[in-house]
């Protein structure tokens, strides 16, 4: 089914609900005309959430500069929904090689524009990888309790770190649509810069080296991040 084909289906839906916000999944292709063609008002960023992990994994973040260069562009012609996990892909603490670049993850989901979800159990760091077979999505589609007192009591650290990332983007709602610029690229370390509307800004610097390091005058440390709010 082509994306014009969605356009009578989708006006149809907001003439009876008006303040509907429909979500496309879309894997492949060009986002912007998919969206511009069907009248969907947002899809899957698939692309960054590849070059997310795969560029943490291959200490390779010229990969993730250029996934950003083209995320700008989306962001220019809507809002894409951006994610580091979801129902049909290996849960993201299982996708990283190294455990200390999940933080990096996180905080790449929380700060850049676009509209982030977080899938359930990423916040307390669940594992799980999906595999091409029968019953191949269970271990990323695990049953929860029937209630929260009965969630496993690890991931203390990943939570308290989404806790402060989900703060970090309700203090900064502008980064919704913020405007994006990289600089410092290396293999293991890049600055991003997010502006906003009203002279708001943030950076973001990443590290994914063994050394501590200083990014465009922001000091960061060893398998870490830093944000500069202000």
């Amino acid at each position: 089914m082509g994306a014009s084909s969605w356009r009578p289906i989708i006006e149809r839906v907001k003439a009876v609900h008006p303040d509907a916000w429909i979500l496309a999944e879309l894997i492949h292709g060009d986002y912007g005309d998919f969206v511009a063609e069907s009248g969907v008002d947002s899809v899957t960023q698939y692309e960054l959430w590849k070059a997310t992990w795969s560029s943490l994994n291959d200490h390779n973040l010229h990969e993730l500069n250029h996934a950003l260069g083209r995320h700008a562009a989306f962001c220019e012609r809507f809002r894409p929904q951006t994610f580091v996990g979801n129902h049909d892909t290996t849960r993201i603490a299982t996708k990283l090689t190294d455990p200390r670049h999940v933080p990096l993850a996180v905080a790449l989901l929380m700060t850049l524009p676009g509209i982030p979800s977080i899938y359930a159990g990423d916040e307390q760091g669940f594992t799980g990888e999906k595999l091409d077979q029968a019953h191949g999505d269970d271990a990323v589609r695990p049953p929860f309790p029937p209630t929260p007192a009965g969630l496993a009591p690890y991931g203390v650290e990943t939570y308290a770190l989404y806790q402060r990332l989900v703060a970090l983007r309700r203090r900064n709602p502008w980064l919704v649509a913020a405007r994006l610029t990289t600089s410092d690229v290396t293999n293991d370390t890049m600055r991003i810069a997010l502006a906003g509307p009203g002279g708001e800004q943030l950076v973001l610097v990443l590290n994914t080296a063994d050394e501590p390091a200083v990014v465009g005058g922001v000091a960061v440390g060893a398998h870490d991040f830093a944000v500069v709010e202000g």
